[in-house]
């Protein structure tokens, strides 16, 4: 699957104006290859592969590249709505570094942010539909220093 730099360019341009971050240089994106699903899901999960079979797309800040699953048809707004979710993601990385995706509450959010673009993208090219629904059932383990629930911050 090859994508050509004006399909990137206007994806690029999507991810900006509906994830609000700062736009970079269609220069500056990171490759992006295409694997089979099971490439893919090893990739995303590779203690337990089989948990992320549903998953289209992958954006690495250790290797700085996006993998695309084999099976996307980039001609349709739906499928490259999925490239668009990873652009964000790389808008991210750019803005602020590895560091945003270092703790489960970073990550959730970065999730939000991509997800929020990826359904506006999707809106705007007249698809009805919503990615990352399982989105808002995900729960973060308190981080250190964080209160419990049951805790109170007034003292005696």
């Amino acid at each position: 699957m090859t994508i050509s730099a004006e399909l990137m360019a206007r994806l690029l341009a999507a991810a900006v104006q509906f994830s609000g971050l700062p736009a970079i240089n269609v220069a500056d994106l990171p490759p992006v290859e295409t694997v089979t699903a099971a490439a893919l899901s090893a990739k995303m999960c590779p203690d337990r592969p089989g948990g992320c079979s549903s998953v289209a797309a992958l954006f690495d800040t250790e290797t700085y590249r996006i993998y695309l699953r084999d099976t996307l048809d980039l001609a349709t707004p739906m499928d490259n709505s999925f490239l668009v979710h990873e652009l964000v993601h790389v808008l991210q990385f750019k803005r602020y570094g590895d560091d945003y995706f270092s703790s489960c509450r970073k990550i959730v959010e970065s999730e939000h942010q991509a997800y929020r673009a990826q359904n506006n993208y999707l809106g705007s090219e007249g698809i009805d539909w919503r990615e990352g629904n399982l989105l808002r059932f995900m729960r973060c383990p308190p981080e250190e220093g964080e209160m419990q629930p049951h805790q109170s911050a007034a003292s005696a």
